[in-house]
């Protein structure tokens, strides 16, 4: 046995839970909704539309990988269920890569298909000017959605104490995706004095602390695909060449390896 038969046993156990087609048609039902209501609040082109749907993801699926995510580890240890998988001849670090690779499945497959659904309507209803670049949306959004699943496995690894993993869990999507841009400007207007001047004219190695938020270097990545106005503030002249979009691509893929990395070194070491 191996990671592939744990991986295959969470995707097999999450397609009869009601939650996951739940995840599903609350997926579908916000996507394919924002590509009919587009109409009514903004400019009836295609990138326009993606601006849009780009903040409506930004904003709800970290909310849903992190609810996929968060309880996958813990679950296990406390229920006991984790006693009897470890007895198959497969590690720890076996158990960890299976129950990644099917939270990260049952995520993005129910993603990748709203949004695939989501990107046709756009098209249709607001031309294919920039349309063949859409692969690359979906490709940003589900690093967007891996890098959260990675923090949320991290966290479940970390403890058997379910309060702190939910306080940890709630704690990082409200400052990585709503209070990182505010912390980010009252980090440099106490840095400079409480001068809010600063804020005017951003330093460039702060341009590169701002970019390291999820959501920054989510929007970063849709820029670098669509002529969008997202993420603005990382190009033109004079912009350092250290925020550009493989910046963003790293800082995503961190996000994802760094929570795990730091996870897995408590739970390989924990009495089960």
């Amino acid at each position: 046995m191996s990671w592939r038969d744990i991986a295959y046993k969470d995707v097999n156990d999450a397609s009869r839970s009601r939650g996951v087609w739940v995840l599903f048609l609350l997926l579908t039902v916000l996507s394919v909704g924002y590509a009919y209501l587009h109409t009514y609040l903004g400019e009836a082109t295609f990138p326009a539309f993606l601006g849009g749907l780009t903040n409506v993801v930004a904003a709800t699926l970290p909310i849903l990988a992190v609810l996929v995510g968060y309880k996958s580890v813990v679950y296990e240890r406390t229920s006991g269920s984790l006693f009897l998988t470890l007895s198959f001849p497969h590690s720890r670090r076996d158990f960890l890569v299976g129950k990644l690779v099917g939270r990260s499945v049952v995520l993005l497959a129910p993603t990748v298909v709203a949004l695939a659904l989501a990107g046709v309507l756009g098209a249709v209803r607001y031309g294919t000017e920039g349309a063949a670049m859409y692969p690359w949306f979906l490709f940003a959004s589900a690093l967007y959605g891996l890098a959260f699943v990675g923090i949320a496995v991290g966290l479940s690894m970390s403890t058997t104490v379910d309060r702190w993993i939910t306080f940890g869990a709630v704690g990082a999507y409200f400052v990585l995706v709503s209070l990182w841009g505010g912390l980010h400007s009252a980090t440099l207007v106490v840095l400079h004095r409480f001068d809010a001047t600063v804020l005017a004219d951003i330093p460039d190695w702060a341009l590169l602390f701002r970019l390291a938020g999820p959501g920054e270097a989510f929007d970063r990545l849709v820029r670098a695909g669509f002529d969008v106005q997202l993420a603005a503030r990382y190009v033109g002249d004079g912009v350092p060449v250290y925020v550009d979009w493989w910046m963003a691509l790293l800082l995503l893929l961190a996000w994802f390896a760094i929570p795990l990395a730091f996870g897995f070194r408590r739970f390989d070491s924990a009495d089960l």
